[in-house]
């Protein structure tokens, strides 16, 4: 029987990652089981990143197996919550096990609104679905019941419980990078790898891309270079596939966009910017390097809302900015060509140098510049779409489960 377990919020902070609890329990199950019996790839789905609650990296994990009972998913991920997870402060582990993974609009409620606790139970006592644990069975939920038909991307993630971290050479990752792209990205930025997290978490590091064959030849060349044992996982996921702009709900907490004439533009702590578009706030950070906000006529942006003083605020993760600059200048004179000027009666010019008098008209310079505003790499969201991945939609499904999806 095909059973999805679900996996949130087990990570603090600064120590464990829910991702590694899968690992661990993919790894158990493995040792009893057949490969066959894992469905697909397991997945690491981003929610909200609005939501003002959540955990490190705001993801939640599951996965498929074929299983004689239900109950033996459900202890498999008990023990591996158990062994692997971190309670500390405000971490409250969820176990979601279920038969069916076809409620798709439980998923994308979970990317584009805040969902409690209570009505996240309630739905699941009606779909029969059995959990166990706190908080993070919403999220836990919402990945189980995940729709990934229309796009979706890889990351192999690289585990190592040894400290410190070993360091990733810039320049093997730049070559690696510019070998596979496009069919892996976000691999570096400048001179900041991007693929290498910094806490205390056990992920040495996390290749995306649309191809599990180049992801896979990246990580092994790192792996050698490195001198670390290969131990990874590839997951299935939502990152990178913008599907948190959907729905747009324009509520606090939730993923909203805003369009209209730049009224006013200032400064504010920081070296932040803030804007004025149709009476709406849009804040735009300086480390995200958006660079035409300030000189912007017309402004289409999106982002998260937080409540203001007197309405929503628009915290800006991308858009496209417009610039329009008019200028005017006298023409030349029709008789001798030099440069007319005002005969000071309305809507008449004057030659200084031939003396005509002449009711040409003023010439008009119209300047425009589209700028699409991407944050800068180490800024990017997981759930923005690059634009290179412009095209590539839905290309993960080509390719069949390679051998070295696990090790």
């Amino acid at each position: 029987m095909i059973t999805w377990v679900g996996i949130d919020d087990t990570d603090t902070y600064d120590k464990g990652c829910t991702t590694y609890v899968m690992y661990n329990m993919l790894k158990e199950f493995l040792k009893t089981r057949g490969e066959w019996r894992i469905i697909n790839y397991p997945r690491l789905i981003r929610l909200n990143p609005n939501i003002p609650f959540k955990t490190r990296g705001n993801a939640a994990v599951s996965v498929g197996l074929n299983v004689d009972d239900p109950r033996e998913a459900l202890e498999l991920a008990e023990w591996a919550v158990d062994a692997y997870s971190h309670r500390v402060g405000k971490t409250s582990p969820g176990i979601v096990v279920s038969v069916s993974n076809n409620e798709h609009w439980i998923y994308w409620k979970a990317l584009t609104d805040v969902i409690p606790l209570n009505t996240a139970i309630r739905w699941m006592s009606k779909l029969g679905v059995v959990y166990r644990g706190g908080r993070g069975v919403v999220g836990a939920l919402a990945s189980v019941m995940a729709d990934l038909s229309l796009d979706s991307t890889l990351e192999l993630l690289a585990y190592s419980e040894s400290a410190p971290k070993p360091s990733i050479p810039i320049n093997l990752v730049r070559k690696l990078s510019d070998s596979t792209s496009p069919l892996t990205f976000e691999n570096i930025s400048g001179d900041y790898v991007l693929i290498q997290p910094h806490g205390n978490d056990p992920v040495v590091f996390g290749i995306r891309g649309d191809s599990p064959h180049h992801i896979i030849h990246f990580a092994s060349m790192l792996m050698n270079e490195i001198d670390a044992e290969p131990r990874w996982l590839i997951y299935l996921t939502n990152q990178a596939t913008g599907h948190h702009l959907n729905s747009i709900v324009n509520k606090p907490y939730t993923t909203g966009y805003v369009e209209g004439s730049v009224d006013e533009v200032r400064p504010v702590e920081g070296g932040n910017i803030e804007a004025k578009v149709n009476s709406t706030l849009v804040f735009s950070y300086r480390h995200y390097g958006f660079k035409s906000i300030d000189k912007a006529t017309y402004l289409i942006a999106y982002g998260g809302f937080k409540p203001g003083i007197n309405s929503l605020d628009l915290y800006m993760e991308g858009g496209v900015a417009l610039m329009i600059k008019d200028t005017v200048k006298n023409p030349r004179c029709p008789r001798c060509g030099s440069n007319l000027e005002s005969a000071g009666r309305v809507g008449l010019l004057k030659c200084p140098k031939c003396g005509l008098i002449t009711g040409l008209p003023r010439l008009m310079n119209y300047i425009s510049e589209l700028i699409l505003e991407e944050p800068r790499g180490a800024e990017i969201r997981h759930l923005h779409k690059p634009t290179a991945r412009i095209g590539l939609e839905g290309l993960v499904k080509v390719f069949n489960r390679p051998s070295l999806w696990i090790i």
